[in-house]
């Protein structure tokens, strides 16, 4: 018995050991995908985070994979946990994660992950390294009497019980005022209707990142808002291209601006798909009341990064060419 728990420690040793050789990253690349396990083991019905971490190149565009309710037939994801996203120098690292659980004993594997990504002509996929993850079945002592099962216990009512309705109640507060806010804000328009379409002092890409680190921040879509965290993420979208080509997002259709922004969008299309999802999607939960899952709510707000760091170096470069030009 000692002997195959010493056998079984090694090999878990080695396999370890290897896949973090294959797991470490290599400079220049375009793209990693990685996957990791809180723990390589747990006791059957334990719960362990996994997470998926995604490093690429600016220039690269790519797709998460829709992680949902499953990993395998066998490993069941319970929610997800967090997302983030991190810009340093030329890089881009998305990593999200997921609480995780297991119901049948023995050595389970966590497939791997595809990443569909585009630089320029080329298309590929990228994967993660598949895992391991050990899981053991409780011993269970049949000479024991079976006990019966204990009564209900009564408890009292929880701060964590009354939060929902606390958060519906300033959902609804936070509601009242930002419609009060737009309509302020359309008076104002209307009587100044000149100055619609003044260019701000700061850069349209410096207003729109910090807008969308404070709705980054703020979470709204977590505490239920989910229509309220549309609103502003299309709005500081809607916003960052009025300043940014002059188009009259904010006064325009989805249809308007996706047709006017195609014009001036010559070189990628996957832009165009990435702004019509956003906006078809934001109507959906704003008129529709479509209810997207969590993940689709970081997901709409990467690419929104995504879109700004995108466009705003194109756009300065085509009003260099035109400039050129006229001279």
């Amino acid at each position: 018995m000692l002997m195959f728990r010493v056998i079984d420690k090694v090999r878990r040793f080695l396999v370890s050991g290897l896949l973090l050789l294959l797991l470490l990253p290599a400079a220049g690349q375009l793209i990693q995908v990685h996957s990791q396990l809180g723990s390589d083991s747990l006791m059957i019905g334990e719960q362990i985070e996994y997470t998926l971490r995604v490093e690429a190149s600016k220039e690269v565009e790519f797709t998460l994979p829709s992680i949902e309710d499953t990993l395998s037939s066998t490993i069941e994801v319970i929610a997800p946990l967090s997302s983030d996203t991190i810009f340093e120098e030329n890089r881009i690292l998305i990593e999200h994660s997921y609480l995780i659980t297991v119901f049948e004993p023995g050595s389970q594997i966590v497939p791997y992950q595809e990443v569909i990504y585009k630089k320029g002509a080329l298309s590929d996929t990228a994967r993660s390294m598949p895992l391991i993850l050990h899981v053991y079945a409780p011993e269970i002592d049949t000479s024991q009497q079976i006990k019966p099962i204990k009564a209900p216990i009564n408890t009292p009512v929880t701060f964590k019980e009354i939060l929902p309705w606390a958060a519906i109640g300033l959902g609804g507060l936070l509601i009242t005022g930002a419609v009060l806010c737009l309509l302020l804000r359309f008076l104002r328009r209307k009587k100044d209707p000149e100055g619609i379409y003044q260019k701000p002092l700061e850069p349209a890409h410096i207003i729109a990142f910090r807008e969308l680190d404070r709705l980054k921040e703020e979470k709204i879509w977590s505490q239920g808002l989910v229509k309220q965290y549309y609103t502003r993420l299309t709005e500081i979208t809607r916003r960052y291209i009025e300043r940014q080509y002059g188009i009259p997002a904010m006064e325009s259709t989805t249809d308007e601006i996706l047709h006017a922004f195609r014009k001036i969008n010559l070189d990628d299309s996957l832009l165009d798909e990435m702004l019509k999802q956003l906006l078809e999607l934001a109507d959906l939960v704003k008129f529709a009341r479509e209810d997207p899952l969590p993940v689709d709510n970081q997901t709409h707000l990467n690419n929104a990064y995504i879109f700004v760091q995108k466009t705003f170096p194109q756009f300065y470069r085509t009003e260099e060419k035109k400039e050129v030009v006229d001279e």
